[in-house]
C-alpha cells in the first residue's frame, strides 16, 4: 500500500537532506523560507529576492559594477551561482539566505561565461564560453575544467540540462540553431536551424517533452518535440503590450505557464497551450530579468543527496524566479 502525500508550495522544503559526507541536516536557514511566492533575479548589479506580490526586494548579492545576467541556483545547499560578463567571471554565494555576510566565491576566471547550468544531482556546473566558442563543466568550486564541446561552435550562450536523461541543450548565437549533446559531448544533434536568429532562453517541459524558446531578434517564443519537429509559435495576444518593445529574453515553465523576462519591461506570466494567451505582468520594469532557469532534483538516491522518503522537487529562477513543488511518496 502506497500513501502519496502531493502538495505544492513555494518556497519550504519539507523533507530533511543528507548531504554526500553523510551529515544529515533539516531545513535551515540556508534554504528559502516563508508560505508566499518568491523572486530570486538578477537587476544586472544585483542579485535579489523579494516576494512575488511585493516590490521591497532583499539583496543577496551585491556586485556593482558587474554585469551578470544569468543565475542558477544549488538546491541542496542553497548556493547561489552567477556569471559575469564584465568581469569573465563565475561566481558564487554559499548560504545567502542565512548569512548575508557570506564570501562570495570567484570559481571560473578569465571565461566570457553566459549561460550557466547547476548540476545539483552530480555536483557539477556547466557553462557556455562565448569569446571561445566552447561549453564547459567543471566541479562546483571551479576544479576539475573540461572541455565539453569546442568544435564548429561560433557563439554558444544559453543552456538547460535534462540531469535524468543526460542531455544537454544550448544554442548558438553565431550559427543560429539550437541544437543538444550527451553531458560527455557525444550524440550532438541539431534540432533547431531554420527561423531562428537569437535564442536567448531555452526550457525543457519534461512532462509534455517539448523544447521552449525565445528568439529576442524575431521577438517571438516557438517550441517543439525534443528532437525538434512540429515547431509551434506561441500564440501570443499583443494588445496589452502595445507601444511596449517586445525583446523576449528568458523563459521558464511551471505548471500550464511560461514565465518570459522582456527586456526594460519585466516577466510576463503567459499560459502555454492557450490560443491569443494574454501576457500578464509580475514584475516590472525595475526588475529587469534575463536569464530564466528551471532546475528540477530527482526522486531517485545519488552520492549528492540522500533524502528521507522520495521527494520531487521544481525550482525555477528568473535569473531568476524561484518556485518550489514537492510530491513525496511513502511507501507503508
Amino acid at each position: 500500500m502506497f500513501t502519496i502525500l502531493s502538495c505544492t508550495i513555494l518556497a519550504v522544503y519539507l523533507v530533511a537532506l543528507k548531504f554526500g559526507n553523510g551529515e544529515e541536516t533539516t531545513p535551515g536557514s540556508c534554504s528559502f523560507s516563508g508560505s508566499e511566492p518568491q523572486l530570486l533575479f538578477s537587476n544586472n548589479t544585483h542579485i535579489l529576492l523579494t516576494a512575488l506580490d511585493s516590490d521591497n526586494s532583499r539583496v543577496l548579492v551585491e556586485t556593482m559594477t558587474s554585469s551578470v545576467s544569468f543565475v542558477d541556483y544549488h538546491f541542496t545547499d542553497g548556493s547561489i551561482y552567477w556569471s559575469d560578463q564584465n568581469k569573465q567571471t563565475i561566481s558564487r554565494k554559499t548560504c545567502p539566505l542565512g548569512d548575508e555576510n557570506s564570501i562570495i566565491e570567484t570559481i571560473i576566471q578569465n571565461s566570457k561565461a553566459m549561460g550557466i547550468a547547476v548540476d545539483s544531482l552530480n555536483d557539477h556546473l556547466y557553462w557556455a564560453d562565448e569569446d571561445r566558442a566552447a561549453i564547459k563543466r567543471s566541479r562546483l568550486n571551479g576544479s576539475s575544467i573540461e572541455v565539453i564541446l569546442d568544435e564548429s561552435l561560433q557563439s554558444p550562450v544559453a543552456i538547460t540540462i535534462d540531469t535524468s536523461n543526460r542531455w544537454l541543450y544550448f544554442s548558438d548565437h553565431g550559427r543560429h540553431t539550437i541544437e543538444k549533446c550527451k553531458f560527455d559531448g557525444s550524440s550532438r544533434q541539431t534540432l533547431i536551424s531554420d527561423d531562428i536568429q537569437t535564442p536567448y532562453g531555452l526550457a525543457l517541459d519534461l512532462n509534455s517533452k517539448r523544447l521552449y524558446w525565445t528568439d529576442s531578434a524575431l521577438y517571438h517564443i516557438k517550441s517543439s518535440n525534443l528532437d525538434g519537429t512540429d515547431v509551434k509559435l506561441v500564440s501570443i495576444d499583443r494588445s496589452s503590450l502595445v507601444g511596449i518593445s517586445i525583446v523576449v529574453m528568458g523563459i521558464d515553465l511551471y505548471g500550464s505557464y511560461m514565465y518570459v523576462s522582456n527586456l526594460g519591461t519585466g516577466i510576463y506570466r503567459i499560459q502555454k497551450n492557450k490560443q491569443n494567451a494574454v501576457p500578464h505582468r509580475i514584475s516590472g520594469t525595475h526588475h529587469a530579468a534575463y536569464g530564466v532557469k528551471m532546475i528540477k532534483s530527482h526522486s531517485d538516491t545519488s552520492d549528492a543527496t540522500t533524502m528521507k522518503g522520495s521527494a520531487r522537487q521544481m525550482i525555477i529562477l528568473f535569473a531568476g524566479i524561484l518556485f518550489v513543488e514537492f510530491q513525496t511518496f511513502i511507501s507503508i
